[in-house]
């Protein structure tokens, strides 16, 4: 029987064409716009198919684990061609199992503790830079930095070379998401697409490197997840791909964005250092030491709540009808959740627009509803839900960590720090610092039980 709920508000737009135009020109800025006009729960049209959106906690939970929805068949074109046969778009059985291989590579605390070393001496070599030169433009140097360790943690080929390459390839595929699919000669999206052949090329190479070398990088023991369940190694490519493109941005986006916050709270900077201090002042890293950051975890956390790095997720397709909200939503329509308006909702977050690591004292986070901080996702980590969660924390604490060692930052006002409209928006300007060493590191002791 169907429903008598109203249908959720918004509109269809043009035939077929519906609101596209509008989410091209600004990624971020349709979600927003409409999320303030209807409200946390809208329609839409785009790419030829009726949309709902979900956000607000309990819809975007339910979104997230209702087995109503099944994701993809309904993605845009776009995506369909950069992440063609990557677990991202499909859903069921196939999905867990590569899930399941995907996790042993990226996802669990054995696979990151073996990347750590690798990660501190590269973040070490980029601060050293900044240390030496005093004023630095950060974006291009952690964009390369992000290259430099998707090389060291999928390829086995650490030249800069290479690097280079990868970081360039990468921005093309980028650029698929930000321009209609017009695969014409010389277009942004032509450039996408050719920029997807050669990643592809690069990570067959490493598959065969890999099938013959010794390593321990997530190809490596993604390789051995999939020999021990009975999934082909030529299946991974997909995952490996999706991987790599989203661990790129996934480094350098919130690492960019976390050097802004700080340097603009110059007391949180202080706290932070504080932890830093008195949990690992010097030499390597470990595991143990990271997780008793709690401070920095707080820090890492808030920066992905608060800055707009992922606008939504990949598209699903509701298979049957379902009230949510009380909405109805009709069979055959698209679905979606709105992730970073959902992380705006200032009944959950109050005064939302205000940076404040506090939100994430661990008394406060498990208080928090299902639903409500998903920068990657929700649901069980075997389902939809991003498996870089955890590595994207480690590496923010890492840097962090690296930096509030040895220097203090400021940052000129003398720049555009608006946000891009980009994928992942982040300061025109491309982030001019002022680097000086640190002069007077808080006293070696200093804790943040306070909090606790």
């Amino acid at each position: 029987m169907t429903s008598t709920r109203p249908l959720p508000p918004g509109r269809f737009g043009m035939p077929w064409l519906g609101e596209t135009l509008a989410i091209v020109k600004s990624n971020h800025g349709f979600y927003q716009d409409r999320q303030a006009k209807y409200g946390p729960i809208f329609k839409t049209r785009l790419f030829g198919n009726d949309f709902v959106v979900f956000s607000g906690h309990e819809a975007f939970h339910a979104f997230a684990t209702d087995p109503r929805i099944e994701r993809g068949d309904a993605d845009p074109i776009s995506a369909e061609q950069i992440f063609f046969n990557s677990l991202a778009l499909i859903d069921g059985v196939e999905h867990h199992t590569r899930k399941a291989v995907m996790l042993r590579g990226i996802g669990y605390r054995s696979a990151i503790e073996a990347y750590v070393p690798r990660m501190q001496e590269l973040l070490q070599d980029v601060v050293d830079v900044w240390m030496r030169e005093g004023t630095r433009t950060v974006l291009p140097d952690l964009q390369q930095f992000a290259a430099r360790l998707t090389c060291a943690m999928y390829t086995g080929v650490e030249t800069e070379a290479a690097a280079t390459e990868l970081n360039h390839r990468l921005a093309d595929m980028r650029e698929a998401f930000m321009t209609l699919p017009l695969p014409l000669p010389g277009t942004k999206y032509s450039r996408a697409i050719n920029g997807r052949n050669r990643v592809m090329e690069i990570i067959d190479e490493a598959i065969e490197r890999h099938q013959t070398g010794e390593y321990d990088d997530v190809v490596s023991r993604m390789l051995v997840a999939a020999a021990e369940a009975d999934v082909p190694a030529e299946s991974l490519a997909g995952d490996i791909r999706h991987l790599m493109f989203a661990g790129q941005g996934g480094y350098f986006v919130p690492l960019t964005l976390v050097t802004l916050a700080l340097g603009q709270h110059p007391d949180i900077r202080e706290r932070a250092r504080a932890e830093v201090m008195a949990i690992s002042p010097e030499g390597p890293l470990t595991m143990e030491q990271l997780e008793r950051m709690e401070y920095l975890e707080q820090v890492s956390k808030e920066v992905r709540r608060f800055f707009a790095m992922n606008s939504a997720t990949f598209f699903g397709r509701v298979k049957e009808e379902m009230e949510v909200g009380g909405y109805r939503i009709p069979a055959g329509w698209g679905a979606m959740g709105g992730i970073h308006i959902n992380m705006r909702n200032p009944d959950v977050f109050p005064d939302p627009d205000r940076f404040d690591p506090e939100r994430f004292v661990p008394k406060r986070e498990a208080a928090l509803p299902a639903g409500s901080y998903v920068p990657h996702g929700d649901g069980a980590s075997t389902h939809h839900r991003c498996p870089g969660e955890n590595i994207v924390t480690v590496a923010m604490q890492l840097y962090l960590t690296v930096l509030l060692r040895e220097g203090d930052w400021s940052i000129p006002a003398d720049q555009d720090l608006s946000l891009t409209n980009e994928l992942f928006p982040l300061p025109a300007s491309g982030l001019r610092v002022d680097f000086r060493t640190h002069v007077s590191a808080p006293a070696v002791g200093t804790t943040t039980t306070q909090n606790r």
